[in-house]
């Protein structure tokens, strides 16, 4: 998930990094004194590092250093560690990913001895049952970043309050609206509008089913409405496969609305960078919303492959991830949160205390029903995550959802 402009490494250079240990980013340290991170694009503020070698040489009297390179998706980072081509001690992928990896025997535990993450009070309790999903003992990861998917609108274009997926799929004919040109993404919000009757009909815990049960349908069937629902979608000439630039485009009041992830839309709704590195002012008439079907919560994670060279140093740095000065840090540098208890707490706080006629708050100038979308779509209440399911490891049907994706897609 891009959280800021990514990197402009290409996957050749990527690959040829990891595949020959040259030298580029760690000089000639010794592969036992490195710590190599494989992670999302703009995922993390390196100045973590250093004080991250600094803390590791007092607790261990060892000396590490800390390089890091991207991947442009979960599935080339997977493609790339199945292959034995990855060489990495710690890798940040998707919730799905983690569930793949660890049924294919491609992570190790983490040491408790170091960091047991079931520790109470460590994490937020509603995001340990998110990460059961995927690592039902809490052995294999390590919870990183959380945030959702849902519709990012411009107010000023739209007029009303969003509440469907409705408003992407079968309204707003004649607007600008963004599709995310993802195969999971997109098939899931598709999902979802195709079983809005049932979902919309049930409530409480049955509610929260019925939306896992759009993310889980991966039958013939399934796949079927959800090609009919894209493809009439992409009828008309202002129907726009959003890969990377929606959100800036969206900033700059080009959009109607689409299908954006939480850290995204938070981002240009803040003052911002756009694709060359200007900075530009945050777009208040942007709102978020989870529709009334659902949407999507996802759980970033990481873990150590089983290929990794460096261990302990890996397991002490899932510790100073946890340390709740490093955790904020990151999660203001990235625009998500961390589900890290003490960090979590203090920054909802602190969103909360912001006023309106603060200049350097992101609420200045705006509104009261502006300022609680704002801090719901960051720090999502019970009533919120109660409608959003996960994406999950597809099994035998993954080849069937990908071919039909990628062929709308294209």
């Amino acid at each position: 998930r891009s959280i800021k402009m990514k990197r402009l490494l290409s996957v050749l250079l990527t690959v040829a990094l990891a595949v020959s240990g040259m030298c580029v980013f760690t000089g000639c340290t010794a592969r036992e004194e490195q710590l190599k991170l494989f992670s999302q694009g703009e995922y993390m503020d390196e100045s973590i590092f250093e004080e991250f070698e600094s803390w590791y040489k007092e607790q261990t009297g060892e000396k590490v250093t800390v390089s890091m390179d991207d991947f442009n998706s979960n599935e080339q980072m997977y493609m790339l560690v199945e292959a034995g081509e990855a060489d990495y001690d710690l890798i940040c992928p998707s919730d799905y990913t983690i569930e793949k990896m660890i049924k294919n025997n491609l992570c190790q535990k983490v040491d408790k001895e170091i960091l047991d993450i079931a520790q109470e009070g460590l994490f937020k309790e509603e995001y340990l049952q998110a990460t059961r999903t995927f690592d039902k003992n809490l052995e294999y990861s390590v919870p990183y970043m959380f945030g959702t998917f849902g519709i990012m609108y411009n107010r000023t274009k739209i007029n009303k309050d969003v509440t469907s997926w409705a408003e992407i799929f079968t309204e707003n004919k004649d607007e600008t609206i963004y599709l995310k040109k993802s195969i999971r993404d997109t098939y899931h919000a598709a999902s979802l509008f195709a079983k809005r009757d049932e979902i919309i009909s049930a409530s409480g815990e049955s509610k929260k089913q019925a939306v896992q049960s759009a993310f889980d349908d991966t039958s013939a069937e399934n796949i079927n409405a959800v090609k009919n629902i894209i493809t009439e979608w992409k009828k008309g000439s202002k129907k726009l496969w959003d890969d990377e630039n929606g959100k800036f485009e969206m900033a700059q009041n080009q959009g109607a609305l689409g299908l954006f992830w939480s850290c995204d839309a938070g981002y240009v709704m803040g003052d911002y960078e756009d694709e060359s590195g200007e900075s530009l002012p945050g777009n208040k008439n942007l709102w978020y919303v989870i529709p009334e079907e659902g949407g999507n919560i996802y759980l970033d994670s990481f873990v150590i492959p089983t290929s990794a060279k460096n261990t302990k140093a890996a397991n002490y740095f899932l510790k100073f991830l946890c340390e709740k000065e490093t955790a904020k840090l990151n999660s203001v540098y990235c625009g998500a949160v961390s589900p890290v208890a003490a960090a979590y707490d203090e920054l909802e706080a602190e969103y909360e205390e912001m006023n309106l006629t603060d200049e350097d708050s992101v609420f200045f100038g705006t509104s009261e029903e502006w300022k609680r979308m704002y801090i719901d779509m960051m720090f999502p209440p019970e009533s919120v995550l109660a409608r959003c399911g996960q994406m999950r490891d597809y099994g035998a049907n993954e080849s069937a959802v990908i071919k039909a994706m990628t062929d709308l897609l294209g």
